[in-house]
């Protein structure tokens, strides 16, 4: 009886000491589940009133202010429009002392497959297509939107135009669906807006924006805590057992979480070393990204061009540093500097 006394002690002394190891676990994840919740009513909430506010965009010539690529906002448009009603679509902003830019943008076409050039205001060009209103206007753009397709579509023609245009000349790219009624009103968001233009392009130039991805293949960071001691859960009464084993794999999880920051950290650290302007951007999920296991890093690094050689050396470095233990440090660019114009243009009025 003594005996049993002891071991039923010692289960409720085991299952209280479960209940405190999984109090911060419960409450981080009710916390991270309220968060989620909160996001997807503020981005609700956001787009309705992005498009509530998008009519009003094209008769000001007011600019899209978010330059994070594959962020499509929505078009503003004027009152209703019959098909032969036109707009200027327009891709990002340039120096008008870039002689090679627009050939540059007219070795292709654009999006809804127009012709682009440039629109010229002072010491600033504009890159733009003339592109029809019963696709772009209000009512069409809140439709397709919800087009994957269409959206995919706009999104590959409006960064190849961007492509084209760096290659020539630095450029500071626009969010996408970013729409003017005429030329008249793109010139006078240029003369308005040029101080601001004129800050970013000096800001950008002889710079490229640079990706970095680190993926650990499914297993990889729990091989990684493999070789760690691991408390022995022989000789103790099964419940016990259990409990134990419960509480060791918690606290295995919060180890991976801390590996897996440590490393993402560390790498993040030694690129930023060698970029202008480094950042963090949220990891994607599988099923965006379309890869499997788990993602560490999602970097964005502004690289000066004499940088580039001794950048890409050290990300060859740590691919073939990492490779051995399942994760795979990704190098991919040059692209539109997005992430490095976003806070220059959201200061503007």
């Amino acid at each position: 009886m003594s005996t049993e006394r002891e071991e039923l002690e010692r289960l409720r002394t085991a299952l209280s000491a479960f209940g405190m190891e999984r109090a911060d676990e419960l409450l981080a994840s009710a916390r991270d589940e309220a968060l989620e919740r909160a996001r997807l009513i503020l981005v609700t909430e956001m787009t309705r009133a992005l498009l509530d506010g998008a009519g009003a965009r094209l008769g000001s010539g007011q600019r899209a202010r978010d330059g994070r690529r594959r962020s499509p906002s929505p078009a503003p448009s004027p009152p209703p429009a019959d098909a032969s009603d036109t707009a200027l679509y327009v891709y990002g902003v340039g120096s008008s002392e870039a002689e090679e830019l627009d050939g540059a943008v007219r070795e292709g076409l654009g999006v809804a497959s127009a012709p682009p050039f440039t629109l010229r205001e002072g010491e600033l060009a504009a890159i733009a297509s003339t592109v029809p209103l019963a696709e772009f206007d209000e009512g069409r753009l809140r439709e397709n939107l919800n087009d994957v397709e269409w959206l995919e579509r706009v999104a590959r023609a409006h960064e190849e135009v961007l492509e084209r245009a760096l290659r020539a000349a630095t450029v500071v790219p626009l969010r996408l669906c970013t729409m003017y009624r005429d030329a008249q009103h793109v010139r006078a968001m240029l003369a308005r807006e040029e101080p601001v233009f004129r800050e970013a392009l000096a800001r950008l130039r002889g710079k490229t924006e640079w990706g970095v991805k680190m993926i650990a293949e499914p297993g990889a960071l729990e091989r990684a805590l493999n070789g760690a001691e691991h408390e022995r859960l022989e000789d103790v009464p099964t419940g016990v057992a259990y409990l134990r084993e419960r509480g060791r794999q918690a606290r295995a999880r919060e180890d991976l979480d801390e590996l897996a920051a440590r490393l993402a950290a560390d790498v993040h650290d030694e690129l930023a070393a060698r970029a202008e302007e480094a950042l963090l951007n949220p990891l994607q999920n599988p099923e965006v990204s379309g890869h499997e296991g788990d993602m560490l890093l999602n970097g964005a690094y502004l690289v000066a061009d004499a940088e580039l050689p001794a950048f890409r050396q050290q990300c060859e470095r740590l691919t073939g540093a990492f490779a051995p233990r399942g994760v795979v440090v990704e190098l991919t660019g040059p692209w539109p500097p997005y992430n490095f114009v976003r806070s220059t243009l959201e200061t503007s009025a």
